[in-house]
């Protein structure tokens, strides 16, 4: 065992919306091959690991804590590369801001913050490199996250993250509908429609990186998992027009949601937005997009 069994480290692990998301198309694999322009966003969960005599897992939210559920396998992928891991128990506790199944990669996060957090505690300094390629065997957005910057050109499955240097500061509505959604159910009914037409919009995204103008972001937003979620669950299109009335600049889709992002001019705006939308009985807050390392937590 290292260390003091009672130490506590505690780890913040951010959400992400995706500005831009083309499906390329279904891989020999079985994973998809995607074009994306992901950031992070100052909404976190955070992660409380101790040391502790055997494995234990805590959440504040019902998500799969047992032998196959991410955390664990995140755990045993880490043990397998790191030895001196396998020595050492967890008492791992997550309490949990982001909203599983709302397409903003809180699971994907927590898992990345494992992968960056626990080697070091048995003396190891792993290359980003090395975290990325463990990584893809537990899901395609954690990469993303283990590169750790805040705004990023992803493509691939995920596995090639360009981090880029102008991200957008932007002030954002969340909305979440009273429903998750699953990725592998989204993109099965993508599969049955095949009806991406983000490669349209490619050639905006390319001129928009090759500006490097975050305030030109609005611009290129786009989500080919729209289309399909709006036909099966018609109520995300009642809510992203709820956003737009509302007085967001913009209203989209992130990830295969099912969140709502609406962007909007500044906090008051945002605060305003989120207090009708509460009077509606709907489940909502205002945040902001992360531009560096240091976050500033959860707002309401």
């Amino acid at each position: 065992m290292h260390g003091d069994e009672s130490a506590a480290y505690v780890l913040y692990s951010y959400a992400k919306i995706n500005w831009f998301l083309a499906i390329r198309g279904l891989r020999q694999d079985g994973y998809h091959d995607i074009t994306s322009l992901m950031q992070q966003i100052e909404l976190a969960d955070e992660i409380h690991i101790t040391l502790a005599s055997s494995d234990a897992f805590w959440c504040n939210f019902s998500i799969p804590l047992g032998e196959d559920s991410l955390l664990r396998r995140t755990v045993d992928v880490l043990r397998g590369a790191f030895p001196k891991l396998s020595w050492m128990r967890f008492a791992i506790t997550v309490k949990k801001s982001i909203p599983p199944g709302g397409g903003l990669g809180g699971g994907s996060s927590n898992a990345a913050a494992l992968l960056r957090f626990l080697p070091q505690l048995a003396g190891y300094c792993p290359r980003p490199e090395e975290l990325v390629t463990l990584s893809l065997s537990l899901g395609s957005d954690i990469p993303f996250f283990v590169v750790g910057a805040p705004f990023a050109l992803v493509e691939g499955r995920g596995e090639r993250v360009t981090p880029l240097s102008f991200p957008p500061r932007r002030h954002l509505v969340l909305l979440f509908p009273p429903f998750p959604v699953s990725t592998s159910w989204a993109y099965r009914k993508w599969d049955e429609r095949k009806r991406g037409k983000g490669f349209l919009m490619e050639e905006r995204l390319a001129a928009f990186l090759k500006r490097q103008d975050p305030g030109g972001i609005e611009e290129v937003i786009w989500n080919d998992f729209e289309e399909v979620l709006f036909e099966e669950h018609p109520v995300l299109l009642k809510y992203r027009n709820l956003l737009l009335e509302l007085g967001c600049r913009k209203a989209f889709l992130t990830g295969s949601g099912s969140t709502l992002v609406g962007v909007v001019g500044s906090r008051e705006e945002g605060e305003t937005v989120v207090d009708r939308l509460r009077g509606r009985g709907l489940s909502a807050l205002w945040t902001v997009t992360r531009c560096g390392e240091h976050g500033g937590g959860n707002h309401a």
